[in-house]
Order: structure tokens, then C-alpha cells, then sequence
């Protein structure tokens, strides 16, 4: 039995559904851009079929003429044969026309392109939504105002026509209205018509279609991954997606100690492109904008990267600095910089090692200096030499130093001094022997020049100078700047250090200490670690990123600190025990009373370094400088290097010194040279 209630319910519903459907809600944003892509390629087809009719028929006219030329050709052709008109007489024509076929071939090109012409729908917005939902209802309205006056026109002439009629067509109606109603309140549910098929196959992905993606998966903190390494992979994956990463797979991760090691592989693009990507991710990962990291993963396939999500310090429990006992080891042994993220050590050897370290304030230098002094100090063929016209210097390890300056000008006469014991034993070395080999008398000398930038100029010129001539001599820098602009560390210098430090620094600094323009797109990302603002938060100090003889990619380091009370506990008992005597240090065997001329030529192959001859040239360079009035007389002359040569020969037979002339053939045009072995067989 059917209740009031229920044909009630049933009539608000259809009077309801009668309003949605006058005010077309009941049509979805999908069924308006089908409706319009379907309108959009009638359109279009209409005009494809008018313009290809007309093609066409262009075509068939074409055609015709040709015909009708080719039929006039074949009938002068046959009046020609018979002994008619010559030439072209009244037919007149001379067969298919050049022009005709050149325009059927336009046609027929035009029609073939039509052929392949594809449809390609305008791209659905939501202006286009709007208007396409109005032109639906006032079609609709445009039906209802027809439709419904049409039915009450012709019940009306029903009824006039029979009355019995008319009221048993009203009573039908009724009973189906309340049939309607009783159906509809039992199941009150709002109709929704199919959504119309598209007509055509779209290229891409509409709009507002059926054929539109469901929406993707939010990116989420990879943090919620806990320890699952697929949801993990998951959340660098939708992170990246977010960023645009050219990414063709994200592999599984693996769990470490600090987060997440990432394969991954690019399916377009450089790592620059990814690196660039990182910041945001790493602010839709939830992790610090250093604390996402990206290098290569294998130097044979560019595409295979790996990534590493840290979620936590990897260096927040670091292994302590070993106990070094004094003249415990020699500078010719490895000694490691610090760890790796990956756990690794970083060794290198400090013998006749330049080494640069770059750090802004805060960035952990300190740190560094003073592991690397610890193990200079440590060993019985090695001395430190302290530099910082500060002041500071090596703090609680600098009574290890034998030697020290704190002021600029102090500073120079230091470096000065160590720029003439390289040359001088460079000077020295044996003829059999290339490199100077330190020993407990005669240690290898590591200079530490701290605040470089405040030296001055003639300083940072004699440092520039020992960096040219010092590894041979095993007299080296350890170089401390905070910029390393070619204005502050002097042109092109950065990058000639055997072993390179980048600390927290300016993104500037990178590609001049790397030595490579697109070094941050590569992954060095020093630059990214943030500085301590004070000792009592520490942030990214004591982290570095470093280029040795045995490391050339970029992997994220940290020196382990020592604490200045241990390190003043060590120097107490290294200075107890003995510094190496550097006294001991041979000096020249050049004589006091020898030649100027001969003077100047070994410190030319001093200062030249690493070189058995030395040209004329090079030599009459050194010699300019070293005394312009008797060797600058020539400068605006051609005859230049002759009178110099002429002047040398002439000086070294007035001492009564014989030096040999050899030809270096090793060189374009083969100068004239000096050899040093030549000259230490002179003297001697």
C-alpha cells in the first residue's frame, strides 16, 4: 500500500528533479566538455567535408579542362597527318596546359594533407564550462516553451473534440504522475543521465573528460614512512613528481643510519636539473633544504643517480680525534680529513701537499686547522709554521709552531723566509734526486696562513709564489680564506691545490675551488650547510665537501673536533718531548762570493721549479727583474735575447766560470737553455 507520505515525497522529487533539469544541474562539468568537444569536432568536420567538397570538385574541373586540351591536341595532331592547317591553326591549344597540372598537383597536395590532417580540440576551461552550461538550459528552455504549450494546445482540441476524451487522456496523466511519484519516493534518488561518448579519439587528455586522470596521490613527509622502505619510495617519488623532476624510476631506498639512500633514474635532463629540484622537495619531504642531497651513482651512465634524504645528523655521534704520542708517525703517512656520510675515511698526505680550505664564519675551519696541525706536530719529520695576522693562529696547539707571526707585516717577512728555504732547496737537490725527502733533520714545513685576505699584497704574492715552488721543496701552505674570489686568493689560484676544503662557504666559492663552472650542478653543495652562529649551536660547522689526489666526487665529510683543552694537553707533551729541529735544515751550497749572474739563475730554476733546462728567455725574464739597470737596457730591442745571452757568456767568463749552452728540443724552435745540473757542476 502506498502511503500520502510516499507520493509526497515522490512529487517534491520530481518537482525537484524538473528544476535541476530546467537549470541543467543535473549535468556534470564532464558532460558539458563532452558536449562541447563533441560540438567543437562537428565543427570542424562540417568544414573539413566543405573545404575537401571543394577540393574536389576543383579537381574534377581541372581534370576536365586537361581533358579537353589533350582532345584538342590529338585532333590537330590528326589534321596535321592529313595535310591539314600546320602549326596550331584554328583549334588552337598545344595539348595539356603546364599550368593546369601544376594546379591539380597544388590540389591534390592540399587534399592529401586534409587526409591527414587530425583533429585537435581546444582545451576546456572553465569560462568555456560556464557558457556551454548556459547555451544547454537556453536550449532546454527553447524545448519546454515548444514542447509544453504544443501538449496543452492539443489536449485542448481533445477536449473540445470529446470530452470524455479529454478527461480520460487528464486522468491517464494524472495516474502516471502518481505512479511516478510512488516509484520515485521509495527510492529518491537524483537522476544523472550518461555522459555523452566522445565522437573522436583526442590526442591528449581533456579537460573535465572521463578520459581525465583520477587525481594523483598527495606527496606526504617521508617521515610517515617509518622504517617501510616502499612508502619511502613513495614519498621521494610523489615529491619529485610535484617538482617536475624529470624522473623515470624511483628505486627502492635503503634505510641508513641517517635516512634514506635513493637510487634513482632520470629520464631526461642533467643532475643540475634534479639539484635545482631538491630545495622544494625537501620542504614537501618535511627535512631541511640541506638535508637533500644528489651526486652521481655510477660515471659510465649520467641518467643512474643517487639521492640521500637525511631525517637525522649522520655525523651526530663523530669517532673522537686518535691519540697521537709526539714523533709518533711521519708526514709521509696518510691521515684522514674526516668521515664520510658514508663512514668512509678521508686520507690524504700532507708531504708536499698544498692544502686550501674555504669557510665562511662559523663554518668550522678552526676545526680542520687544528686537526691538521695535531697530526703535523705528531710527527718526527715535520714543523709547523704559524701565520695569522689576527692573531689567533693555532690557538692551544700554536706552542707546537717553531716558528709564528700575528701581524700582516710579521706575516710577510714569514713567508718571505719560507720562500727562500724552498729555493734554496731546490737549489740543493742532487742531481739523481727530483723531490726534497724530509727527515727528522731536515722536516717538511707546513706553513698554516689563516685570514689570508688580510695579508698584505707583497704577502699574498710571496704565498702565491711559495705555492708555486713549495711542493717540490716540501715546504707547503695550508690556506684559510673565506672567500675565494680571484681579488681575495689572488687569479686563477684556487683550483691549483692539491687538496681543496669547501666548508660552509658562498655558492661563489664553489666553481673557483672545484675548478669546474657547473661544480654545483654536479653536487658539490657546500654552500647549502649552514654555519654556527655561535658554540653553543653548532648547525652544519665541521662539514665539508673535499677535492684530494684520491677524492674527486662530491660526498658530504665532517671533521671530527678536538677540544682545545686536549689539544693543549698534546702540546704540553710534544713540546716536552722535542720539536724537530728545523736549525738543522741544510742551507745553500751556493757560495757566499758567487757570481750575481749565477745567483739569479738558480733562483729562476728555484722559482720555475720541477725543470731540469731553463731557456734563455726564461732566464733574461728573472734577470730583469731581479736587476733592471744592467739587465733592462735591452727591453725595446730585438736583438734583446742576443744581448742578454751575449752579457751572461760574457759575466760567467769574466769569473772564470764555464756553464754549457744546450738546445732544447723538446720545444718549438729550439731555444738555447741553460741546464741546472750544469750549473751545480760549475760551482762545484
Amino acid at each position: 500500500m502506498v502511503t500520502g507520505g510516499t507520493i509526497q515525497t515522490g512529487a517534491q522529487h520530481l518537482r525537484a528533479e524538473w528544476g535541476r533539469w530546467w537549470r541543467s544541474e543535473d549535468l556534470t562539468d564532464t558532460h558539458i566538455a563532452h558536449i562541447i568537444l563533441n560540438d567543437q569536432y562537428r565543427m570542424w568536420r562540417q568544414s573539413h567535408q566543405r573545404v575537401n567538397a571543394e577540393v574536389t570538385q576543383n579537381i574534377n574541373l581541372l581534370k576536365q579542362q586537361q581533358k579537353m586540351a589533350t582532345y584538342m591536341q590529338m585532333q590537330r595532331m590528326a589534321q596535321q597527318k592529313r595535310g591539314g592547317y600546320g602549326g596550331y591553326g584554328m583549334y588552337g591549344g598545344g595539348g595539356a596546359s603546364p599550368a593546369v597540372t601544376y594546379r591539380m598537383m597544388q590540389w591534390s597536395q592540399l587534399q592529401m594533407r586534409m587526409g591527414q590532417e587530425e583533429f585537435k580540440h581546444t582545451e576546456i576551461t572553465d569560462s568555456m564550462l560556464v557558457i556551454g552550461r548556459g547555451q544547454v538550459q537556453a536550449q532546454r528552455h527553447r524545448r519546454a516553451a515548444i514542447v509544453l504549450p504544443s501538449i496543452v494546445a492539443l489536449w485542448a482540441v481533445l477536449l473540445w473534440l470529446s470530452a470524455l476524451a479529454g478527461v480520460v487522456v487528464l486522468a491517464a496523466f494524472g495516474a502516471a504522475f502518481l505512479a511516478a511519484a510512488a516509484v520515485k519516493g521509495r527510492n529518491p534518488r537524483l537522476r544523472r543521465p550518461p555522459v555523452p561518448k566522445l565522437l573522436f579519439v583526442p590526442s591528449a587528455v581533456p579537460a573535465h573528460t572521463e578520459l581525465a586522470e583520477a587525481d594523483e596521490p598527495q606527496p606526504f613527509p617521508i617521515r610517515e614512512a617509518g622504517r617501510d622502505p616502499r612508502r619511502a619510495q613513495e614519498s621521494v617519488s610523489l615529491a619529485l613528481r610535484k617538482e617536475r623532476a624529470q624522473v623515470a624510476e624511483v628505486t627502492v631506498p635503503t634505510e641508513t643510519a641517517w635516512g634514506w639512500d635513493v637510487p634513482l633514474t632520470l629520464s631526461g635532463g642533467t643532475l643540475g636539473d634534479l639539484i635545482r629540484k631538491l630545495p622544494p622537495a625537501a620542504t614537501t619531504l618535511r627535512v631541511g633544504t640541506n638535508r637533500l642531497l644528489a651526486q652521481p651513482a655510477d660515471p659510465e651512465d649520467s641518467a643512474l643517480v643517487r639521492v640521500r634524504v637525511l631525517t637525522s645528523d649522520p655525523f651526530a655521534n663523530p669517532l673522537p680525534v686518535p691519540e697521537r704520542a709526539p714523533k709518533s708517525g711521519t708526514i709521509t703517512d696518510r691521515t684522514s680529513l674526516g668521515l664520510s656520510i658514508d663512514g668512509e675515511t678521508t686520507p690524504i698526505v700532507l708531504a708536499g701537499q698544498h692544502v686550501l680550505i674555504v669557510a665562511r664564519s662559523g663554518g668550522g675551519k678552526s676545526s680542520m686547522v687544528r686537526t691538521l696541525a695535531d697530526w703535523v706536530t705528531s710527527c718526527r719529520d715535520a714543523v709547523a709554521v704559524d701565520i695569522d695576522p689576527m692573531g689567533r693562529g693555532l690557538g692551544p696547539l700554536a706552542p707546537c709552531a717553531v716558528r709564528s707571526a700575528y701581524t700582516p707585516e710579521a706575516a710577510e717577512d714569514e713567508l718571505k723566509w719560507a720562500l727562500d728555504l724552498a729555493r734554496t732547496r731546490i737549489a740543493d737537490l742532487p742531481p739523481h734526486q727530483d723531490n726534497h725527502q724530509p727527515t727528522p733533520e731536515e722536516p717538511a714545513v707546513i706553513v698554516f696562513c689563516d685570514e689570508w685576505p688580510r695579508l698584505t699584497k707583497e704577502g699574498r704574492e710571496t704565498g702565491i709564489a711559495l705555492g708555486d715552488v713549495g711542493r717540490k721543496a716540501a715546504v707547503t701552505l695550508v690556506l684559510c680564506t673565506t672567500d675565494a674570489t680571484s681579488d681575495k686568493l689572488g687569479d686563477a689560484i684556487a683550483d691549483t691545490f692539491g687538496v681543496r676544503i669547501l666548508m660552509p662557504c658562498r655558492q661563489a666559492d664553489v666553481p673557483l675551488v672545484v675548478g669546474q663552472a657547473d661544480a654545483v650542478s654536479q653536487g658539490w653543495l657546500p654552500h647549502l650547510l649552514a654555519p654556527s652562529p655561535n658554540e653553543h649551536e653548532p648547525a652544519d660547522a665541521g662539514k665539508f665537501y673535499c677535492i684530494t689526489p684520491s677524492h674527486k666526487t662530491p660526498m658530504l665529510r665532517y671533521v671530527s673536533p678536538l677540544s682545545a683543552v686536549t689539544a693543549g694537553t698534546r702540546a704540553k707533551e710534544r713540546v716536552a718531548a722535542g720539536l724537530p729541529a728545523l736549525g738543522a735544515v741544510r742551507t745553500s751550497t751556493v757560495p757566499e762570493n758567487a757570481p750575481a749572474v749565477v745567483k739569479i739563475m738558480l733562483a729562476a730554476f728555484a722559482t720555475e721549479g720541477e725543470t731540469e733546462a731553463l731557456p734563455v728567455a726564461v732566464i733574461a725574464d728573472h734577470l730583469v727583474a731581479a736587476d733592471p739597470a744592467v739587465w733592462g737596457r735591452w727591453e725595446e730591442r730585438d736583438d734583446r735575447l742576443t744581448m742578454i745571452g751575449r752579457t751572461i757568456t760574457a759575466q760567467l767568463k769574466k769569473e772564470k766560470i764555464t756553464i754549457p749552452k744546450v738546445r732544447l728540443d723538446s720545444r718549438p724552435g729550439r731555444p738555447t737553455a741553460y741546464r741546472l745540473a750544469d750549473i751545480r757542476s760549475a760551482l762545484s
